[in-house]
């Protein structure tokens, strides 16, 4: 029984290390959050199926986090959202035009779209697995119109989704627009 023995004085370790100061979350605010991301990925994923559409990103997944459940955050907010995924898919794909699928062309078309949310306040961290996918698949394999569909308007619905739900659930989502 080491194994045990292990795993338990590991077990005890962890539990005494110091834990960051959480605030309680309320019962009402978790579920709110797994309504709200399971409402905006409903729709997109049900877009993307019923468009034989790709609409369905894994970024959107990050999104959703932020939008429904890290709703406060600046990252969350409207133009973060849009922008930064907007300026991702436009980055990642002029990378894999000029540059095609390589190991660093998807880390050149990461980076740059970190530089250019940067520098335009509109950081979004699920934007940059936007870019990663941009340019590893050549924009789903539809160049540019990957920026408009499936990026803009699964970001949009998104969005939208959650200005809508969060203010139903008197939640401050937006805290600002631009």
């Amino acid at each position: 029984m080491p194994i045990i023995e292990g795993i338990n004085k590991a077990r005890a370790y962890v539990k005494k290390l110091p834990r960051a100061p959480q605030p309680v979350i309320p019962t009402r605010e978790v579920w709110l959050s797994l309504w709200g991301a399971f409402l905006g990925l409903f729709v997109t994923s049900l877009m993307a199926y019923l468009w034989k559409c790709p609409m369905l990103l894994g970024p959107f997944g990050a999104s959703a986090v932020l939008i429904y459940g890290a709703y406060k955050a600046p990252l969350a907010q409207p133009r973060n959202v849009l922008m930064g995924h907007f300026l991702a898919a436009c980055i990642g794909v002029t990378v894999h035009y000029f540059f095609g699928t390589s190991y660093w062309s998807i880390a050149l078309g990461v980076a740059l779209a970190l530089v250019l949310m940067t520098v335009t306040y509109s950081i979004h961290p699920p934007a940059g697995a936007t870019a990663y996918v941009a340019v590893q698949t050549g924009g789903l394999g539809v160049g540019y119109m990957y920026v408009l569909n499936p990026v803009i308007l699964g970001a949009f619905i998104l969005v939208l989704i959650g200005v809508i739900f969060n203010k139903w659930g008197k939640r401050d989502y937006p805290t600002h627009w631009w």
